[in-house]
């Protein structure tokens, strides 16, 4: 057992599991087993820390490849959580694209590669599509992906989300387009956010 905690991880396989366990995560009438589905997420994502943890006790890792490894993490859970929110959004609105025109931006820890085991996520949620009409639905989906992680669900939370970095704070709308995102970066931000979206 002890063997097998400390052996590589193989996170591509990880991945390929999980999204497999979500695909099966089907209520009888054939819509997605939502609380299921979260909880799956959850639990894999324990269950890689907990292997991380004892391979960090081992000292097998420096800090920054264990860094490496936890933003590796966090990256297979917003990528499942935005394939998994957008199909809700998609829900009896047949005329969504398969794909949407949507983008998870990090910053602080895991935009600089520097996630630890109880870090934050800073995210800003940008969109590109010249219909007007969509707007509406990446709002959705970004209020549905900060739910879906940072919920409390019978397995724990996934991450708690820091949105408070999007352009105008607090104030701003919760899911900008491209264009705005470029326009309050060349004319409102502060040095110090151009200094947070341009760190290594």
């Amino acid at each position: 057992e002890w063997h097998s905690l400390i052996s590589p991880i193989d996170m591509a396989a990880h991945a390929r599991h999980l999204r497999d366990e979500l695909d099966a995560s089907i209520l009888p009438d054939g819509t997605p087993d939502v609380e299921q589905q979260m909880n799956l997420m959850r639990d894999m994502q324990r269950q890689i820390t907990f292997q991380l943890l004892a391979q960090d006790l081992e000292g097998l890792f420096t800090v920054e490849s264990l860094a490496d490894q936890l933003s590796a993490v966090a990256d297979l859970m917003l990528k499942q959580a935005l394939r998994r929110t957008w199909l809700l959004v998609c829900e009896r609105q047949p005329q969504l694209p398969a794909i949407p025109h949507f983008a998870i931006i990090a910053y602080g820890k895991l935009g600089g590669k520097e996630l630890g085991y109880a870090s934050d996520l800073d995210l800003v949620f940008l969109y590109q599509d010249q219909d007007k009409q969509m707007v509406e639905f990446y709002v959705r989906l970004a209020r549905r992906l900060i739910s879906w992680l940072s919920t409390l669900t019978s397995s724990g939370r996934l991450y708690d989300i820091d949105i408070r970095l999007r352009p105008d704070g607090e104030a701003g709308l919760i899911a900008v387009s491209m264009e705005a995102f470029a326009h309050y970066q060349k004319t409102k931000a502060w040095t110090w956010e151009h200094l947070a979206i341009t760190r290594d």
